[in-house]
């Protein structure tokens, strides 16, 4: 079994620019914006400071244990989110790390469906973000009850935007194909009881 605060420390420690774009429930983009992102450990604390560009505001957390809800793989991929939850709202927030970029997503649930999406890319510090110049739109497709964004090449999101009731057996995740034809995934689960399930990937299978 890997070590989950090794690996999440292994792949993930840096300094990352990143560009954060809202997008509205039918995966249009709002709005965008830059920010720098460090990510160390000093005395067996992990530390992370986010700093928006524009405004030059932070936002900083510190743990020294890898939290219950959060869960990492052995290739430094992460979700976080709550451990139990139920048809009302809810926050997901999930990493994939490809050595020098990153993807990210964080997603809201709100009463009635899918609220809210913010996708993120990032680069470490020093090599080039990739963006589009164009604003977002995400192509969409269905897969089973859920929705499959794209909102670029090689990335898929998994969402789910039904209004849901209790009992009703949820996920969402991020999907990446890099450029070398590499998948990364990281997919996040909640049983019929609204319980977080052990880190999986057999309910999504890509072709």
């Amino acid at each position: 079994m890997h070590d989950s605060r090794s690996s999440l420390l292994l792949h993930n420690v840096g300094c990352w620019e990143g560009l954060f774009v809202r997008l509205d429930a039918s995966g249009k983009e709002q709005d965008r914006f830059t920010t720098s992102l460090e990510v160390k450990e000093v005395d067996g604390v992990i530390k992370t400071c986010l700093t928006y560009a524009q405004s030059g505001r932070q936002q900083s957390m510190n743990f020294s244990s890898i939290p219950s809800s959060m869960q990492v793989n052995k290739h430094g991929h992460w979700s976080t989110g709550p451990e139990f939850i139920t048809p009302w709202s809810w926050v997901a927030e999930f990493c994939l790390v490809n050595q020098f970029q990153r993807r990210r997503m964080i997603v809201r649930h709100g009463v009635n469906g899918l609220d809210r999406v913010i996708y993120v890319v990032e680069a470490r510090a020093g090599q080039e973000i990739p963006q589009s110049v164009q604003p977002i739109y995400c192509q969409s497709r269905s897969f089973g009850s859920l929705l499959i964004w794209e909102p670029e090449p090689g990335v898929e999101l998994y969402l789910d935007p039904r209004d849901r009731q209790q009992g009703d057996i949820t996920g969402c995740g991020i999907c990446w194909s890099d450029q070398n034809g590499i998948m990364h995934k990281i997919l996040r689960q909640y049983n019929s009881d609204g319980v977080l399930c052990p880190l999986s990937e057999s309910w999504a299978q890509f072709s």
